[in-house]
């Protein structure tokens, strides 16, 4: 089971590493097309303001699911460095499972929150607004994956 986990944890990741490099590129071009008209031609366009916003929310929250799967948060190991090797599995254990429990409340409130928004459209572009708030839900569902791939996984620390 840890195995499987750990596997679908692992392909997701990639799939999300992928996603991530693909938006961040489109976000950099679509703040250079603004740059560019604002400065340049002297005409602002409207639509790299809300396009930008879209992108930003997927690229931070999906960057942030892979924090969880590949440790790469900011921690401070200071003081749990110098603590016995079994408390700091403990703490390890009970920080992952505080992340996982905040991933489902981010999945918990972000389908409710993409519930609420559907059928409304945002105001330049014309997307249907939830598009702008699924990226919660779908955050949260990849930070419970990858917190129970480390959790369960025997070649993991945990």
């Amino acid at each position: 089971m840890a195995i499987i986990l750990d596997w679908v944890s692992k392909w997701c990741a990639r799939g999300t590493t992928a996603a991530v490099l693909i938006i961040a590129v489109l976000l950099v071009v679509c703040l250079l097309v603004s740059i560019f008209f604002r400065y340049i031609i002297g005409y602002a366009l409207s639509f790299p303001e809300e396009l930008s916003m879209l992108l930003f929310a997927w690229l931070v929250l999906l960057a942030g699911s892979l924090g969880v799967r590949e440790g790469f948060h900011v921690r401070l190991t200071i003081v749990t460095n110098k603590l016995p090797n079994a408390i700091q599995k403990l703490l390890t254990f009970l920080i992952t499972t505080g992340v996982m429990v905040f991933g489902g409340i981010l999945l918990y409130s972000g389908q409710g929150l993409v519930a609420r928004t559907v059928g409304n459209i945002s105001a330049t572009i014309g997307y249907p607004i939830e598009i702008l708030y699924y990226p919660a839900p779908v955050c949260g569902a990849l930070i419970i994956l990858h917190s129970l791939s480390n959790l369960f996984n025997p070649k993991k620390e945990v």
